[in-house]
């Protein structure tokens, strides 16, 4: 079982090693697990949003995919943070 950090609320949220998304037990936001193209940090992003995120490791821009499918997505036991918007405020 992995305690993610949701990245809207800051409350730890349990997730299943396996996951690919989860639904936060706070804010009841949804995450999805990405994972950076430069420095292969895995972290967790809100759903909602859609073209590119900042990494939270390394401040690189990551572009969002259009379709996850399981086979390629990050799983959740893999997730060490969570990204911030793009471009970061």
């Amino acid at each position: 079982m992995a305690y993610l950090t949701c990245p809207d609320c800051m409350m730890p949220t349990p997730a299943g090693d396996d996951a690919v998304k989860t639904r936060c037990f706070s804010c009841f936001s949804e995450m999805v697990f990405e994972t950076c193209t430069e420095c292969h940090w895995a972290q967790a992003i809100p759903a909602r949003w859609d073209g590119a995120f900042t990494c939270g490791h390394c401040g690189e821009m990551v572009p969002i995919p259009r379709s996850r499918l399981y086979s390629t997505s990050t799983k959740a036991m893999r997730v060490k943070g969570y990204g911030y918007t793009y471009p970061r405020v």
